[in-house]
């Protein structure tokens, strides 16, 4: 069965071919562990350090252009534009993911279903009571099991969004959401057929891994997961079933901590190879790693970028014209790097593809760390969280106090009324814009895109041929049957 089979392949090219670019990560004990060019499948995890060497490659395979390093943000981005971004490109896949006709061959969703269950595959290998049994250390055990939860909870959130209907407050969210697999698949004699689970079943697995991993990690953990990237994961989530209170309280507890900060200004948190204390996770990356694929799409400067994904005019004027997040650097130079680029948006100058075009300043270095989760969406968050709950659920400050740190970072004038609805939904879009949570806010806020009610068919991804071939299990989602 391909399902299980595409699990294995994954796992085995993640256990035994664990890249040399891991010798990059350099700053705690498990970083320090010296990469492994091979691993025999047999002897992988007999160790406490080839188990950590392990979960190293799951952040890698979470690194895949084909989910966290690119494609669930272009998806959610490609599927919710309608007059705000256009694809200029000649790839196939983009183009009918952002004409809303994806078919069921299209080999980024493929790709992504492929990588996803991949990284389940490495999770669940981890996560087996035997392996974890080796690591002695009970605080080591612990921060192993925390971030592997922390992954496969992520995971199996963002794969249940994209390729199931939206959740829904109201009602018993039976529609079908994606397969959950728990146990790992060794090889190919394991393979067995797995059904879809209901969208309730998938969000659930998922909360029930997060918490978990909320609770086992630890306040600080270097480059990976700690208990507030967890919390920060959560309020995402029960912002996406409508429940406010779980969103106020995790997102205000990542606030609290007090080891976040915002940035001076809104475009520092991007581009960098270091830390920032805006970013409360972020994939890491180097010169040695695999080229940022978002910056190969919405860049257009020397030697970085195709510059697919042209920004038109018209969003600009969304922004009020202090503000930092709307500023267009019009003095670009066909030599200019993201070094020479000052504002958020800057006038292409990479290639004859999209040389003069409008572009995001956020992805424009290859190299640099990719920002998942920042500050900035916590206030938001409990913003938002706390407005539709009519009660303060959480935090110090007012639904406008928050929406006002923001805008006042952003030089934007601050609200002098309370805030509204749309103002607080407003300033979502202005500052988390080509990040990936376009598609999912207008979903949860029941509106339209086009032409499409927010429930469409064709707004969700096909489960793709490949695995509905060899999986007898599976059903297709309604839009695409009979292709």
């Amino acid at each position: 069965m391909t399902i299980m089979k595409n699990i294995f392949y994954q796992s085995k090219k993640w256990l035994l071919i664990l890249p040399a670019f891991l010798a990059f990560f350099a700053c705690n004990d498990k970083l320090d562990i010296k990469p492994q060019q091979s691993i025999d499948a047999s002897t992988a995890l007999n160790s406490v350090e080839n188990i950590k060497t392990t979960l190293v490659g799951a952040y890698l395979q979470a690194r895949s252009a084909n989910i966290f390093g690119s494609q669930f943000n272009e998806f959610s981005e490609l599927l919710a534009a309608t007059s705000d971004l256009s694809f200029i490109g000649t790839y196939t896949q983009p183009k009918e993911i952002i004409h809303k006709e994806i078919t069921v061959t299209n080999s980024y969703v493929e790709g992504c279903w492929i990588d996803a269950y991949g990284l389940i595959n490495i999770c669940n290998t981890i996560l087996d009571p035997n392996t974890l049994s080796i690591i002695e250390s009970a605080e080591d055990r612990s921060i192993v099991e925390g971030e592997t939860k922390f992954l496969r909870g992520w995971v199996m959130f963002e794969v249940t969004r994209l390729f199931g209907l939206p959740y829904e407050p109201v009602g018993s969210n039976a529609q079908p959401g994606v397969p959950i697999v728990l146990t790992p698949t060794k090889d190919v004699a394991d393979a067995i057929e797995v059904a879809r689970s209901s969208v309730k079943e998938c969000y659930d697995q998922a909360i029930a891994d997060l918490t978990s991993a909320r609770d086992l990690l630890p306040e600080e953990n270097g480059v990976y997961a700690t208990t507030f990237a967890a919390s920060a994961v959560l309020a995402r989530l029960y912002l996406q079933q409508g429940n406010f209170a779980g969103a106020a309280t995790e997102a205000n507890k990542v606030i609290e901590s007090g080891l976040f900060s915002l940035a001076e200004t809104p475009l520092e948190p991007f581009n960098i190879t270091g830390t920032s204390a805006e970013v409360i996770f972020a994939l890491q990356n180097n010169v040695a790693s695999n080229t940022s694929w978002l910056t190969v799409m919405y860049a257009s400067l020397n030697g970085m970028g195709r510059g697919d994904y042209d920004i038109q005019p018209g969003f600009l004027t969304k922004f009020d014209p202090a503000d930092l997040r709307g500023m267009l650097q019009l003095d670009t130079e066909s030599s200019f790097t993201i070094a020479d680029i000052n504002k958020m948006y800057y006038i292409g100058v990479g290639t004859i593809l999209n040389n003069g075009g409008i572009n995001t300043s956020k992805w424009g270095d290859y190299y640099a760390n990719i920002p998942l989760i920042r500050l900035a969406e916590m206030y938001l968050i409990r913003a938002e969280a706390n407005f539709e709950s009519g009660v303060a659920q959480a935090g110090p400050n007012t639904p406008s106090e928050d929406i006002n740190l923001i805008r006042v970072r952003s030089s934007a004038p601050a609200y002098t009324e309370p805030v509204t609805r749309d103002q607080i939904r407003n300033e979502r879009y202005l500052e988390l814009c080509w990040e990936g949570h376009r598609l999912h806010d207008l979903k949860r806020w029941h509106q339209a895109i086009g032409s499409d009610p927010y429930d469409a068919g064709n707004l969700i991804l096909p489960v793709p041929f490949r695995e509905m071939e060899v999986n007898s299990l599976l059903v297709q989602n309604p839009w695409y049957l009979g292709q």
